[in-house]
């Protein structure tokens, strides 16, 4: 069963964090407390949910953002960013507040660990969204556990979904990570009753369904939403909708940096809900997109749009 949509002016409005990632490999170092050690590799680039945004738009999807970054100069080159990659960004900048950065330690099998100053992100108020004047011109909203921190942005969060369903625009959500769901359980269900499609990995699932077997976790899932994808990282992933349930394989790459991974997967789900794919393409699609991304460091390794094409040539017809 295919979620049709009416055409709208933008596939999708993605709200959530604006943030810069300042990633350093610690593949051949350690830290030396007081002292002095160096790395190999390390490196600033865009991240936040305009992640999703760009990822996005450079596969063919009609994209807006909503967002606060501080009035410096990482969020200004946050927002030229944006525009540069084809989205309409509505971003707020804060005089007080400085842009949200995230320190990005990445191991030798390319798993990271972030420290996260959030700045500004969590000032962006529910009077903002409404300004943006976006949602209604969509047809999907992308949200992320992530921008549930704490208020005012929790609540702009919450009063953005609520707004997408008087509108008739289907709310995805992706959690973010399992512990935000157990540490806010009553904001996360919330948000989860508010929503259309999920986006979980598995251990986000099993926090939201309090199951552990795949089988119950899916049923469960299942009733819920009318669309649900669950992550499992290297090897692949399920797709779930009220007539079907599609187990994809994943892409074995050489792993450097696993940054934006969940991103790029989110991405292109959003597009191929919008080019109405199949299950079985849309997964496929998915995995191979956010395989690409982790064969180097930062969230916007993006293969180039014409091996997007040459991919989607070789799928069966979705009609």
């Amino acid at each position: 069963m295919q979620l049709i949509m009416p055409m709208r002016e933008y596939d999708c409005t993605v709200l959530g964090d604006v943030l810069w990632d300042v990633i350093v490999s610690t593949e051949y170092a350690q830290l030396a407390y007081g002292g002095t050690r160096y790395c190999h590799f390390a490196g600033i680039f865009p991240g936040g949910m305009g992640n999703v945004a760009t990822a996005l738009s450079h596969l063919g999807g009609r994209v807006g953002f909503i967002g606060k970054a501080g009035r410096d100069w990482l969020g200004k080159l946050y927002l030229k960013n944006l525009k540069r990659n084809n989205v309409l960004p509505c971003v707020y900048l804060d005089e007080h507040l400085p842009t949200g950065l995230v320190v990005v330690f990445v191991d030798e099998k390319g798993e990271r660990s972030f420290l996260v100053s959030r700045g500004a992100n969590d000032y962006l108020s529910p009077g903002e969204v409404e300004r943006a004047g976006l949602i209604d011109k969509s047809s999907y909203l992308f949200v992320s556990g992530l921008s549930l921190v704490s208020s005012p942005q929790r609540d702009a969060v919450l009063q953005a979904a609520e707004l997408a369903k008087r509108q008739g625009v289907k709310v995805i959500f992706d959690p973010g990570a399992y512990n935000l769901i157990v540490s806010e359980p009553e904001v996360f269900s919330e948000l989860l009753n508010l929503s259309d499609i999920l986006c979980a990995n598995l251990e986000e699932a099993k926090a939201i369904t309090g199951k552990v077997e795949i089988e119950s976790i899916i049923a469960q899932l299942r009733r819920r939403f009318q669309l649900t994808a669950v992550k499992l990282g290297n090897e692949g992933c399920i797709l779930v909708n009220k007539s079907k349930i599609v187990k994809v394989p994943g892409y074995k790459v050489k792993c450097v940096d696993t940054t934006g991974a969940g991103d790029a997967f989110a991405a292109t789900l959003i597009y191929g809900l919008s080019q109405r794919l199949s299950l079985e393409t849309m997964g496929r699609l998915a995995n191979w997109f956010a395989a690409q991304v982790v064969k180097g460091y930062g969230a916007r390794n993006f293969p180039a749009k014409g091996r997007i094409k040459q991919f989607l040539a070789k799928e069966p017809s979705s009609a």
